[in-house]
């Protein structure tokens, strides 16, 4: 743990990266958030807006390959340390593997796995010897769910290659953790005929996210599940 920490998280806006984002922001020096949507980045920037607290906004379509690389270029140029990075961004899209789209597949693999390949390799080197990467993957990272195939797909593949940097990085004193959060409240959810208690809130995902961090510098928790109390949804 480092005091007043500098912080990435991608998909920030939104969901768990919403709560990701208002969990680290009392703590941390700096905040570095990625959205797709400027109106959004900038009505969290104004909310969060308090006295030792830097929040700098990057609109970017992480399923861009270019945006993406602009995206690390700026974000090297602004960063002199970078304590946490939080790969949070990510989509699920509908679909059987036989008769889905091909751009679903192609899509959601460039969106959560390729943005966290090409992220974590460009600032890796604000990070050695304290710095901490999480991955936000899925309850779907080791069960592939017959109703989201694909989404199941990318996600084993974000989890690989979250166990590929574990393995690459902590020679440098960087540590690592995949998050496995099983079903968590989203606006994607208003209207479903689910009682509230079978799903997670984002809230408990930042939480342990902010506890996994909390550990001495010496101790990593290399991959955490996390599901409501009465198991997955299927």
């Amino acid at each position: 743990m480092t005091p007043n920490p500098v912080v990435v998280i991608t998909g920030a806006t939104k969901g768990i990266g919403l709560a990701l984002t208002e969990r680290f922001a009392p703590a941390a020096s700096q905040l570095h958030l990625v959205a797709r949507s400027h109106e959004d980045l900038a009505a969290l920037a104004a909310r969060l807006k308090r006295p030792g607290l830097e929040v700098c906004t990057y609109a970017c379509d992480l399923s861009d390959k270019d945006q993406t690389k602009r995206l690390v270029t700026a974000l090297t140029a602004a960063l002199e340390q970078l304590d946490v990075l939080i790969n949070n961004a990510g989509l699920y899209l509908p679909g059987e593997v036989v008769s889905e789209p091909d751009a679903n597949l192609e899509y959601m693999m460039r969106l959560n796995v390729f943005a966290q390949y090409y992220l974590t390799r460009g600032l890796v080197d604000r990070m050695a010897g304290h710095g901490h990467v999480f991955a936000m993957a899925s309850v779907a990272s080791r069960k592939m769910f017959a109703d989201k195939p694909s989404y199941s797909i990318t996600k084993h593949a974000q989890l690989a290659l979250t166990d590929a940097l574990r393995t690459e990085l902590h020679p440098q004193g960087i540590r690592v953790t995949a998050i496995l959060p099983g079903p968590t409240w989203s606006a994607s959810w208003e209207g479903a005929d689910f009682p509230t208690d079978r799903l997670l809130q984002a809230e408990h995902v930042a939480e342990m996210v902010w506890q996994v961090w909390n550990l001495p510098q010496g101790a990593v928790v290399e991959e955490l599940v996390i599901r409501p109390q009465l198991g997955d949804l299927d």
